[in-house]
């Protein structure tokens, strides 16, 4: 009961201060006031559908290591994430959250050593646990590090975000090849860690990807934090 608990609590904040993030880039839309309160209440109510509704298909087993219920979770919601790419509106509002916290954001992968811990009790097998753990452990502790260069201006801010997006994308797909080699790591991802495979890994393989994007195009500039990704177009009009 602790430990689902815990996962609540952690799940909900995080995705609180997700939603702070939008919200940032909503503000900066341009047009009426009533188009921002529509994606503003409408981005709260989506971002709570999805959380309530993973929790309750984990919790009635639906994630189980022996089901498809997972992969097709995890590939559902990324696959929803690119597709809204295609909104002009969309990329306009992820361009409006600052690129320092698009990184800062994941110092929440510090919570993935909850596989380390696990494996420590003798619950999940180490050749997944450990990997897994170990990454997301370290992307979390240089998250802010990397958030801090890129707001200071470092010179070698860009270059270090790209890096440090990449390892943490890779750690992502390591962890979940592993789970599905060993059968959901051994078996034991159950509710309520199961909750991080299906909701927080591809949460933040997206994030990883809007800020690489931004990166790489170069539309991430430390004098204006507040437009830290713009993928090269126009502001979205109304």
């Amino acid at each position: 009961m602790t430990l689902i608990l815990l996962q609540v609590i952690i799940q909900s904040i995080a995705s609180t201060l997700y939603w702070i993030g939008l919200y940032v880039g909503i503000r900066a839309l341009p047009g009426e006031k009533s188009r921002r309160l529509r994606w503003t209440v409408g981005s709260a109510a989506v971002l709570v559908v999805w959380l309530v509704g993973i929790m309750l298909l984990a919790a009635n087993g639906v994630f189980r290591p022996d089901a498809s219920g997972i992969p097709v979770a995890l590939l559902t919601t990324l696959a929803t994430g690119y597709l809204l790419l295609f909104s002009q509106t969309f990329r306009a509002i992820i361009g409006g959250i600052p690129q320092h916290w698009l990184i800062g954001i994941q110092t929440f992968r510090i919570l993935g050593g909850v596989f380390l811990v696990r494996y420590f009790q003798g619950e999940l097998p180490g050749v997944f646990a450990i990997p897994a753990g170990v990454g997301d452990v370290l992307t979390g502790l240089f998250a802010p590090l990397v958030a801090y260069w890129w707001l200071a201006g470092k010179p070698y801010a860009r270059t270090a975000a790209i890096a440090w997006n990449l390892f943490g994308m890779a750690d992502l797909v390591n962890a979940v090849v592993l789970g599905v080699l060993t059968g959901g790591g051994g078996g034991g991802i159950v509710f309520p860690t199961v909750l991080i495979p299906t909701y927080a890994v591809p949460r933040a393989f997206l994030v990883h990807s809007y800020s690489l994007i931004g990166l790489l195009r170069k539309t991430s500039r430390h004098s204006a934090p507040a437009e830290s990704l713009h993928y090269g177009i126009e502001t979205a009009r109304t």
